[in-house]
């Protein structure tokens, strides 16, 4: 398994405490909502696609969707997100995961093996780095989560309008 859905499960488990909404793995929400129900979707990005929210989307009346990804959360990563997996109904938030390496299998271990060592390479050539940028390393080599209750505010606050 990948850190990603793992960090996902944390966003979610924090975001289930603070609303007492019930919390579900996919095969687990089939099992215990139907088509009709309404759902808020977080699934974790894979070159900006959320995965698993195209299937959700047909399965369920989605009216939140959240990307977990390792950029730094802001208008632009959501811009992104919203573009490539053509969101238009739902509501949309951006949360920042983090990174692991070691939890990484398959596929995707090769996968972001290459992308970090080439985007760590790129970074540390840098002779001045934003805070992002060293964020991202601080991540990358440290295999930080960067899941915070307070990233869940936007859509707490969401929630609370919407009741």
């Amino acid at each position: 398994m990948s850190p990603k859905p793992a960090i996902r499960k944390k966003n979610a488990e924090i975001l289930g405490q603070k609303t007492g909404l019930p919390v579900y793995e996919h095969e687990d929400a089939l099992k215990h909502l139907g088509q009709q129900d309404e759902i808020i979707y977080m699934g974790w990005l894979c070159a900006s696609s959320i995965k698993g929210y195209k299937k959700a989307a047909e399965e369920f009346k989605v009216k939140a969707v959240c990307g977990v990804g390792m950029r730094r959360p802001g208008e632009e990563a959501l811009r992104d997100m919203v573009r490539r997996n053509n969101i238009s109904g739902p509501k949309a938030f951006y949360l920042q995961g983090g990174y692991d390496e070691k939890k990484l299998t398959g596929i995707y271990k090769l996968l972001m093996k290459i992308f970090t060592k080439a985007l760590l390479k790129q970074l540390e050539k840098k002779e001045f780095k934003t805070d992002e940028e060293l964020e991202t390393i601080d991540m990358i080599k440290n295999s930080r989560s960067l899941v915070k209750e307070e990233n869940l505010v936007p859509i707490l606050e969401w929630i609370n309008k919407a009741d």
